[in-house]
């Protein structure tokens, strides 16, 4: 009974689908999942970076890897740069001239 009740409601329809107006719907959500991905990302990526600085006082230019443990870095800070060794402890072992000539 429940059968014939959906057929016949289903075949005297007065509209056909729009399914066009489907479509835009469904990229248009799309669209607005995706650019709500994309904004998550973006913040993540700012709070993983200290808060967005650009630019650090303190870079690290160079790392040359001894063993597991121990490795030699080249980092500059403010402009200097200088030579340390990291293992259980960190050691500034020299710093560097730049040979840079700024006029």
């Amino acid at each position: 009974m429940f059968a014939f009740f959906f057929i016949s409601s289903t075949c005297y329809a007065s509209e056909a689908p729009d399914y066009w107006g489907y479509t835009l719907r469904s990229l248009g959500s799309l669209i607005l999942v995706l650019g709500v991905i994309v904004l998550f990302f973006y913040i993540i990526k700012k709070i993983s970076r200290g808060g967005g600085v650009s630019s650090s006082r303190i870079k690290i230019k160079n790392r040359l890897y001894l063993d597991n443990k121990r490795y030699l870095a080249v980092i500059e800070v403010d402009g200097r740069e200088f030579l340390i060794g990291a293992s259980d402890s960190i050691n500034i072992l020299m710093e560097l001239k730049n040979d840079d000539k700024e006029d």
